[in-house]
C-alpha cells in the first residue's frame, strides 16, 4: 500500500452526455496508455452516475482541473445531490465538443471515443478511450503574464513556456582580450640592466 500510494494521481473531471442528460464526476486515476493513436485509461469507482451515459453514448470527456480550482471541485464532490439536475447550467462550456460538456474553467481537456470497458474484480472499473479532440485552455491572466515578459517566456501552441537563455558568445578580439597593467600602475619593477658601459 505504501508503495502504490507513491504512484502519481491527478485531479480530473470526467463528463458524459446522452439524450437530454449530462453529468460529471471527479476522478484521480488517469493514464496515457498509447501514443498512436493517442489512448487513455480512466479508473472509476463502480456505481457512479456516468456509467449509463458513457455506455449509451460511447463517448466521454476528461478535464484537468486547475490547481486552485474550488468551484468545480465542490460542485462534483457531491454527486448524490446532483441526480436529476444539470450541473453544467450556468457554467461556460467549450464549443464544438460533440455535446460533451467541457467547462471553460478547466486547465485542459480531451474528448474520447470509448473503445473498451473493463469490469474488473475490484471496487473500480476501467474505461479506455481514444482521444479524438482536445485542447489547453489558457486564462486571461496566463495570457497576459506570458505576453508581458517576452524575453523570459515564449508562446508555443497557445501555451506559455519558459525560454532557455543561451550563454552569450565571446567576440574574438574584444571580449577575449587579456588586459595587462600599464607601467604607471604596475607594481612590478623593471629588472636592472647589467650591461657594462
Amino acid at each position: 500500500m505504501m508503495a502504490t500510494e507513491r504512484m502519481p494521481t491527478g485531479r480530473f473531471l470526467m463528463t458524459a452526455a446522452h439524450g437530454d442528460q449530462r453529468n460529471g464526476m471527479l476522478v484521480s486515476r488517469v493514464q496515457k496508455c498509447a501514443d498512436e493513436p493517442i489512448t487513455i485509461t480512466v479508473a472509476v469507482l463502480k456505481g457512479h452516475a456516468l456509467s449509463p451515459l458513457i455506455r449509451d453514448s460511447a463517448v466521454f470527456g476528461l478535464c484537468e482541473l486547475r490547481g486552485r480550482d474550488l468551484m468545480l471541485s465542490r460542485l462534483f464532490n457531491r454527486p448524490g445531490e446532483l441526480r436529476g439536475e444539470d450541473p453544467f447550467l450556468g457554467h461556460g462550456l467549450v464549443p464544438d465538443t460533440g455535446r460533451i460538456p467541457i467547462p471553460t474553467a478547466s486547465a485542459s481537456w480531451v474528448r474520447c471515443d470509448l473503445i473498451r470497458h473493463l469490469d474488473i474484480e475490484a471496487d473500480h472499473e476501467i474505461y479506455i478511450g481514444r482521444v479524438t479532440a482536445g485542447g489547453v485552455i489558457e486564462t486571461a491572466a496566463e495570457a497576459c503574464e506570458a505576453d508581458s515578459v517576452p524575453a523570459a517566456r515564449k508562446r508555443r501552441n497557445g501555451v506559455a513556456t519558459k525560454k532557455v537563455k543561451k550563454p552569450a558568445r565571446a567576440r574574438p578580439g574584444v571580449d577575449n582580450r587579456v588586459t595587462k597593467p600599464t607601467p604607471e600602475t604596475s607594481d612590478v619593477k623593471a629588472p636592472e640592466s647589467h650591461e657594462s658601459s
